[in-house]
C-alpha cells in the first residue's frame, strides 16, 4: 500500500495490485497522480520472486528517489518514503489481504511472508469467515485510526472535563457517522444520569433526546446497546456506549442515526468512550491532587503565620497582589499558577528560623545577629522546595524575593534581569504588603501611600515598569485585601476571611497617618 503524505493526492491511499504497479501522470497507468512535476510513466513498482518489491525508475525527467537517495532500481521495505515530483509517499506492507474459509471452524489466511530481523513482523488475525479486505474498508479504519490519535493528543491538552467532554462527543460523532449525539454523566450526589454536552448536525435540529432507561441499562451492565429502543422495534437506530472510569465520575455516549450502524462503528465509539473514561479518570485524580496539595500549602501559611504574628495573612495578601501584576503582565494558565503558588510559599524559610528572631515584627529595629539570621530564610526555603520536584519552578520565588533591582539586595547580590521575573513580582507583591501592614511599633501607610513609595524605591529596590503595571492593576481591579489582621486568630476562620477579602469585599482606602519612608523599611520587607 502507498499513503500519500505530500503533494497534490496528500492524504489518498492506493493499493498495489498484481505483479507490476505503474505510477505516473498518463491516464494507462495503475496509479494516475495529479501532480504536474511526474513525468507520464515516471516509476514501477514489481512484485519481485521472493514475494518482496522492487521500485523501478522509467527514465523520468526529475528521477525516483527513496530516503533521500537517487535510485533507478532498489528494494523496497516496510516504511520507505518514496519522492517523486512533489509527491512523497509512503510504502507500507499492509495490504489488502484474502482470508478464505476452510470449512467448519478452521480458517486459512493468505498473508504475506514474514520480513527479516530488519524487517516488519507477522501479524497473526483471528479465525473468520471468507472475506476481501476492501480498498475502502482500509482506508475507513486508517482514517478513524488517526481521529483516535488526534483525539489521544487533544485529550492530553485537555485541562478540563469539559474539554474532555466535548471532544469525546466530536470524535464519537466522526467516528460513526452519527448525525446527533449527547454525552451524560452520573451525578455523584443525587445518581441522577445528566446531559454534559450534545451536539446536532442537522440544522435546525438542534435538540436531542435520549431514553434515561437505555442510558442507565447500559451505564449498569456496560454493554453497548446498537439497535432501535428496546421498547420500541420501529424506532430510529441508537447507539449507546458506556464510559468506563475509574473514578466517581461515569456515564454513556449516547448516538443517533439515519441508518443502523455497523460493528465497525460500534467497535470506533467504544474506543472513543474508553479513552474519554481514562482521560476524566485522570482529571479525576488531578483535581483530587491540586485539592490535597492545596491543603497542604494553605496547612504550611498556617504553620508559618503561627510562628509570626506578622505574617499571618501576609502570604495569602502577597498572593493576591502578585496575581493581580501576574495578569496584568498578560501571564495565564501554568505561567500564572506558578505565580501565585510562588508567592503564596515565598516565606517558606521561615518555618526553620528561631522564634527569638520572629519576634522582629515587634521591634522597631533588629541587631546585626538577627539580621544576619533573617537573611538566612530566602536560602532556607530554597533548599526546602528543592526536596519537592514538581516545585521547583517555583523556588526563585523564595530564593531571590529580596534580591534587588539595584543589585544591592541577598542572598546572592544579584541585578536588574538576572532576576527571573516570578522573584520580581513577588518583590513588588511583598514590598507592598510591608509597606501597607500595621505593626505593633508603626502603623501601615494607606494603600495610595503605599504606590508613591513604591515609586520612590523603583530603579532600586524595585523593577520600575513592573510597580507601574501593578499600580494600574490594582487601580484596575480594585481589589485590596485588608491591611491588619491583628485580631484573627490562627485557624479557620483566619482562611474564611482571607477568601472574604481575595474576593474583593473589603475595598475601602481608608486615610492613614503621615509617615516617612525611614531607614526601617528595609527592616519593614525582610
Amino acid at each position: 500500500m502507498l499513503h500519500v503524505i505530500e503533494g497534490p493526492d496528500e492524504g489518498r491511499l492506493f493499493m498495489l495490485d498484481g505483479d507490476a504497479t505503474t505510477i505516473g501522470r498518463n491516464a494507462e497507468n495503475t496509479i494516475v497522480l495529479n501532480d504536474t512535476a511526474v513525468s507520464g510513466v515516471h516509476t514501477k513498482i514489481v512484485r519481485n520472486e521472493s514475494s518482496q518489491f522492487t521500485l523501478h525508475d522509467m527514465q523520468s525527467t526529475n528521477g525516483t528517489w527513496l530516503n533521500g537517495r537517487e535510485h533507478g532500481a532498489t528494494d523496497l521495505r516496510d516504511g520507505d518514503t518514496i519522492k517523486i515530483g512533489a509527491t512523497s509517499m509512503v510504502f507500507e506492507l499492509r495490504q489488502a489481504t484474502r482470508i478464505e474459509g476452510a470449512g467448519g471452524d478452521e480458517g486459512v489466511v493468505q498473508s504475506q511472508p514474514a520480513m527479516d530481523s530488519e524487517g516488519g513482523s507477522l501479524l497473526y488475525l483471528p479465525e473468520v469467515n471468507e472475506k476481501i479486505v476492501t480498498h475502502e474498508e482500509l482506508l475507513q479504519r486508517y482514517q478513524r485510526g488517526l481521529l483516535l490519535d488526534r483525539l489521544d493528543r487533544v485529550l492530553a491538552d485537555a485541562e478540563g472535563s469539559e474539554e474532555v467532554l466535548s471532544a469525546t462527543l466530536e470524535a464519537a460523532l466522526a467516528v460513526s457517522g452519527a448525525r446527533k449525539g449527547v454525552l451524560l454523566l452520573v451525578d455523584a450526589r443525587t445518581g441522577e444520569m445528566l446531559p454534559r454536552a450534545s451536539r446536532s448536525l442537522d440544522p435546525g435540529q438542534e435538540a436531542v433526546t435520549f431514553s434515561k432507561s437505555l442510558a442507565f441499562d447500559v451505564y449498569a451492565s456496560k454493554r453497548t446497546h446498537n439497535g432501535p429502543l428496546p421498547a420500541d422495534p420501529n424506532s430510529p437506530p441508537l447507539l449507546c456506549a458506556s464510559i468506563p472510569t475509574t473514578s466517581t465520575t461515569s456515564g454513556v455516549v449516547y448516538l443517533h442515526g439515519h441508518r443502523p450502524f455497523d460493528q465497525s462503528e460500534a467497535d470506533a465509539v467504544e474506543s472513543v468512550a474508553r479513552r474519554a473514561g481514562a482521560s476524566l479518570s485522570a482529571n479525576r485524580w488531578r483535581v483530587d491532587f491540586e485539592l490535597l496539595f492545596s491543603s497542604t500549602i494553605d496547612a504550611i501559611m498556617n504553620t508559618i503565620q503561627a510562628k509570626d504574628v506578622y505574617t499571618r495573612g501576609h502570604s495569602e495578601r502577597v498572593r493576591h497582589y502578585s496575581k493581580l501584576l501576574a495578569k496584568e503582565l498578560g501571564l495565564h494558565g501554568q505561567e500564572l499558577y506558578r505565580v501565585t503558588l510562588g508567592a503564596a510559599l515565598h516565606d517558606i524559610g521561615k518555618v526553620g528560623m528561631p522564634d527569638s528572631v520572629l519576634k522582629f515584627n515587634e521591634k522597631p529595629r533588629l541587631t546585626p545577629e538577627q539580621m544576619e539570621e533573617v537573611k538566612k530564610h530566602p536560602a532556607r526555603g530554597a533548599r526546602i522546595l528543592g526536596d519537592i520536584t514538581f516545585l521547583k519552578d517555583v523556588i526563585p520565588a523564595a530564593e531571590l524575593h529580596h534580591e534587588d533591582w539595584d543589585g544591592s539586595g541577598y542572598p546572592h547580590g544579584i541585578k536588574g534581569e538576572e532576576i527571573p521575573l516570578i522573584a520580581r513580582i513577588v518583590a513588588v507583591a511583598d514590598t507592598y504588603d510591608a509597606i501597607t501592614t500595621d505593626r505593633p511599633y508603626q502603623k501601615g501607610k494607606s494603600y495610595e501611600e503605599g504606590h508613591e513609595i513604591l515609586r520612590k524605591i523603583a530603579g532600586k529596590r524595585l523593577e520600575p515598569d513592573l510597580v507601574e503595571l501593578f499600580i494600574t492593576a490594582w487601580h484596575k481591579y480594585r481589589k485590596a485585601p485588608r491591611r491588619s489582621l491583628a485580631t484573627a486568630k490562627v485557624d479557620g476562620e483566619v482562611v474564611d476571611s482571607l477568601r472574604r477579602d481575595l474576593a474583593g469585599l473589603d475595598t475601602s482606602t481608608d486615610n492613614r497617618p503621615e509617615g516617612d519612608l525611614d531607614d526601617r523599611l528595609k527592616q519593614v520587607i525582610q
